[in-house]
């Protein structure tokens, strides 16, 4: 998943725009935790699309409606990854940004405890369900379910999930995306170099980035494929204060509102785009490509609605979506293994019992590792890089008293 530092904590100073700028930013994280859920869920069942097969629905079916119209962003999963890659560039790289000093030494080993310490509760958590029943997948080798079950389950599996930079998610679905976390964190003096470079040319750059995506798509390149929208976060966080100024301008008109709306009803239909034209991908396969390669732009443009839009604002500042963004990273990494494990205990069942099952008992858990683990784990982070950061001065202190 993503960045999880609460956005709650990058309040604006003095002056500023209100704070509710960013916390709305949270109820986004959340509400895009549970697509993420409502995703997989949906995946239980050999039927839904994307479980290997490419065909379109039948026209006003359920399956045509729940995923061929804009419908589809309330399953889009994978989708869902981008506006978290968006979110941790602008979260993370907003604090380098500000003009107060930054500590280096200090976000380092933050990062790392930050992202570190809930992963390997998960993956511990993970083997759990996963040796707590058989895992012999009903359904043919292609779908999710298949591919994520784990049928002969060993302790290498574990020590291969908690390897943030490409270990294997065999036994946790979701831990995939933590690889292109470490790698922007890693990197984070470069994508805030860029951003800073490029603030004033955003149109070229959301250009480049669509184009690198759209590479990455095509060719495989995992790097250009998800790496660029982590700089599309980054570019908002170094124009914040411009677009806050534009907000505030176009907030007392009933158009500029629309704008706003706009803006974000066009990144969400950009978002789905793949999903809306399967009827035609057979005879343009290359067009899905080519949608691929907007996901990021559509990311970004949800974001910066969100971040403008007062209509927006106010709902995802609201009680619920806030909650999700609260628990959004525990949830993301506790859910999949918690939905393949209901399956299999409620396989004679109806589909539906261990998906409504699974659904509960994910935010059941996500709430409870939150409050067990994750909450904690932010404060270990903190103490860690003021630790690292101590020493450091401490050590230069020693070492001007030695020349002098």
């Amino acid at each position: 998943m993503t960045e999880n530092s609460s956005l709650t904590e990058l309040k604006p100073g003095p002056g500023s725009s209100p704070a509710g700028r960013l916390t709305s930013l949270d109820g986004l994280r959340g509400c895009a935790a549970l697509v993420v859920l409502i995703h997989h869920a949906a995946l239980l069942s050999p039927l839904w699309p994307g479980n290997g097969s490419s065909a379109s629905e039948i026209p006003f079916t359920f399956y045509w409606w729940a995923n061929e119209t804009p419908l589809k962003i309330l399953s889009a999963g994978t989708e869902a990854v981008m506006v978290f890659f968006v979110l941790s560039g602008l979260v993370v790289a907003l604090p380098v940004l500000r003009p107060r000093p930054f500590d280096w030494f200090a976000y380092y080993p933050r990062r790392a405890v930050r992202l570190l310490v809930p992963v390997l509760g998960s993956a511990a958590l993970a083997a759990l369900w996963v040796v707590a029943i058989p895992q012999l997948s009903p359904q043919r080798n292609e779908t999710w379910l298949s591919s994520s079950s784990t049928p002969d389950f060993s302790w290498e599996q574990v020590v291969e999930a908690m390897d943030l930079f490409g270990g294997d998610g065999q036994i946790n679905n979701p831990l995939w995306t933590l690889r292109w976390e470490m790698l922007f964190s890693l990197f984070l003096p470069v994508f805030v170099i860029l951003a800073v470079v490029l603030a004033r040319r955003w149109l070229v750059t959301a250009a480049v980035v669509v184009v690198l995506t759209w590479l990455g798509e095509r060719t495989g390149a995992a790097s250009l494929s998800y790496l660029p929208a982590f700089l599309l976060g980054a570019l908002l966080a170094a124009n914040l204060d411009r677009v806050r100024d534009l907000s505030d301008r176009w907030s007392g008109t009933a158009r500029g509102q629309s704008v706003w709306v706009a803006i974000g009803v066009l990144g969400g239909i950009l978002l789905v785009g793949r999903w809306i034209a399967t009827p035609v991908l057979d005879e343009a396969p290359e067009l899905e490509y080519v949608l691929r390669g907007l996901t990021p732009l559509a990311a970004a443009l949800i974001v910066l609605a969100t971040i403008g839009s007062t209509a927006l604002r106010a709902f995802f500042s609201s009680t619920v979506p806030r909650f999700l963004g609260k628990i959004s990273f525990s949830l993301y990494l506790v859910h999949a293994p918690i939905l393949i494990f209901c399956f299999y205990l409620f396989s004679d069942r109806p589909l539906i019992v261990g998906q409504l099952v699974g659904f509960a008992l994910s935010l059941i858990v996500g709430t409870l590792f939150w409050w067990a683990l994750e909450k904690r784990a932010h404060q270990w982070s903190i103490a860690a890089g003021h630790a690292v950061s101590a020493r450091f001065a401490a050590y230069q202190s020693s070492r001007g008293g030695t020349r002098s």
